[in-house]
């Protein structure tokens, strides 16, 4: 059908017949399917699905290394928005349980004739139609919440300044309970606001607030949550425990971008804070998911957390003019062109004749937010370069006039703006530098992965792949691979261990996995590598 959507699929299977029947014999085109890739076992499906990114995993359930339930749980953590449906030679309870906690569409029983394979494949595209047209409707349907988000809205973007400063906590949990944000007086969550902004291919925010019910949908999958639009972004107040969060949130944040790009096309832009146990604190949630938002450019997308780009906590924000905050959100995205044009209203803008003090109070609060990103951002280093540079020094209110001031302020911003630049370029080298002298580290440990490995660097999985494969060029997978395979090489050319040792140092418990695994990086086995080593000798 010409109007019908191709999904990409990717079939894993340990028999090597079954699995070339399926690939020559399905129709898949004439279903719906494009076949991009096969595996043999679950290492190498799990590396393809990270190279291809398929709409569909095909997998038997039962594999060498990686099994097929092994393989959905490490395909949720790279890929959480791509289906997966098992093949199993094996009726059983335990396993159909396990397929649904992992969201798998389909549940195949062996053995199964091309013709049930093809029908059961016609169902699933009618499943993945379904869901994709659901989140089309959903952008179609306007939902009016009533109570809840009277209560939220103004918390989150407004903060409570109008309340009473004594109490403030439990009259807000009050209102909370009464709206149904929370279940009761024992109820308490943890709270982490996102953003979440979409642009058309020329960067322009198309976000829509039927958008609100798509997120409501992919949230509702992992964590409680309230969502409601505000102009230029979808906002999800998320609630859960400490290990919700780190299970949970970088999943559901990729899996937005992965939807907004496959359902509607759109390059999204999310943001994530920091976590608060306080309803008091959701304002400054909100302003800490919106600044992170703005280190993604919208013409990339991408997911940033604020823990990725400013480690301390930040002082309050102070009330400022539209003109300033919006000098102040250019010099955060680096658009040179409308902090220019920002400054030269800004400054252009003297209530009255008295404009000395106005002027110099602009000055503070623009410096410290310039001083505040660049600290954030670049270290120490950078605003002492800009002292040499003799940025600094120009502004001590000995100015003239406000066109004196705004070249001032012009240049400290572009010369940040250019220490920025460099520094998050090294940066981001540097966390790459830093992972992979973790991973030369702890290679041997069975258990390291690309969450493990965030943790003990203090970022967000989604920051350190995307770090990982710009500055390393190769995923962390097959980094990881690499040097167990390069650290067992040197155990066999250089000691007498026994094979199963030294898989055991190299983070591999089971020794075939570890032998198909040097054999494909090595091109040999372990064993015939050692006598060749011998022969040598």
């Amino acid at each position: 059908m010409a109007d019908q959507t191709i999904y990409t699929v990717v079939v894993a299977d340990d028999e090597d017949e079954l699995r070339q029947a399926v690939c020559t014999m399905i129709p898949w085109e004439e279903l719906g399917f494009h076949l991009v890739g096969n595996a043999s076992n679950g290492l190498d499906a799990l590396e393809l699905v990270e190279k291809l990114e398929p709409d569909l995993l095909l997998t038997d359930i039962r594999m060498p290394f990686i099994s097929g339930i092994e393989l959905a749980r490490q395909v949720r953590e790279i890929r959480p928005a791509m289906h997966i449906a098992f093949l199993s030679g094996y009726d059983d309870f335990e396993y159909a349980k396990q397929a649904i906690q992992y969201n798998i569409i389909s549940y195949m029983l062996k053995p199964l004739t091309m013709e049930g394979l093809a029908t059961e494949l016609r169902g699933i595209h009618e499943k993945i139609d379904r869901q994709f047209a659901a989140f089309q409707q959903q952008l179609n349907a306007a939902a009016a919440q009533t109570g809840r988000d009277e209560f939220l809205v103004p918390l989150v973007l407004d903060g409570h300044a109008e309340l009473p400063a004594h109490d403030t906590e439990f009259h807000l949990r009050a209102d909370a309970c009464r709206c149904g944000l929370l279940r009761g007086a024992d109820d308490h969550p943890q709270y982490v606001v996102l953003t979440t902004s979409l642009y058309d291919e020329q960067g322009n925010n198309c976000t829509l607030p039927t958008f609100v019910h798509v997120i409501e949908t992919l949230a509702g999958k992992y964590l409680r949550h309230a969502v409601f639009c505000s102009p230029g972004r979808v906002v999800a107040v998320l609630m859960g425990n400490a290990s919700d969060f780190e299970e949970y949130l970088h999943i559901l944040a990729e899996e937005i971008l992965q939807t907004a790009h496959r359902v509607l096309g759109r390059r999204g832009s999310v943001g994530v804070s920091r976590r608060t146990d306080r309803l008091g604190g959701l304002h400054a949630a909100y302003r800490e998911a919106v600044e992170a938002a703005g280190f993604t450019p919208s013409e990339e997308g991408g997911v940033q957390f604020i823990t990725d780009v400013h480690r301390g906590t930040p002082a309050a924000v102070e009330a400022v003019t539209a003109c300033l905050e919006e000098v102040k959100a250019a010099f955060r995205a680096g658009d040179r062109d409308a902090l220019c044009a920002g400054l030269s209203r800004m400054c252009s803008q003297q209530p009255g004749e008295s404009t000395g003090p106005w002027l110099d109070a602009v000055a503070i609060q623009l410096m410290a937010e310039v001083y505040r990103v660049l600290e954030a951002g670049a270290g120490p280093e950078a605003l002492n370069e800009l002292d040499r540079r003799g940025l600094l020094p120009d502004l001590s209110f000995h100015y003239r006039n406000a066109g004196e001031l705004r070249q001032a302020l012009q240049d400290l911003c572009l010369g940040a703006m250019d220490q920025l630049s460099t520094q998050q370029k090294k940066g981001g080298s540097l966390l790459c530098q830093k992972a992979l002298a973790a991973i030369d580290e702890h290679y041997m440990d069975k258990d390291l992965s690309l969450v493990s490995l965030s943790a003990m660097l203090d970022v967000s999985p989604n920051h350190l792949s995307a770090c990982i494969k710009k500055y390393a060029g190769e995923t962390f997978i097959n980094i990881l691979i690499g040097k167990r395979m390069d650290a067992a090489r040197e155990l066999l050319m250089t000691t007498s261990l026994k094979i199963q040792q030294i898989a055991a140092r190299c983070g591999y418990t089971d020794q075939h996995y570890f032998s198909y695994c040097f054999k494909k990086y090595c091109g040999t086995s372990p064993n015939a590598l050692r006598r060749q080593q011998g022969a040598k000798q």
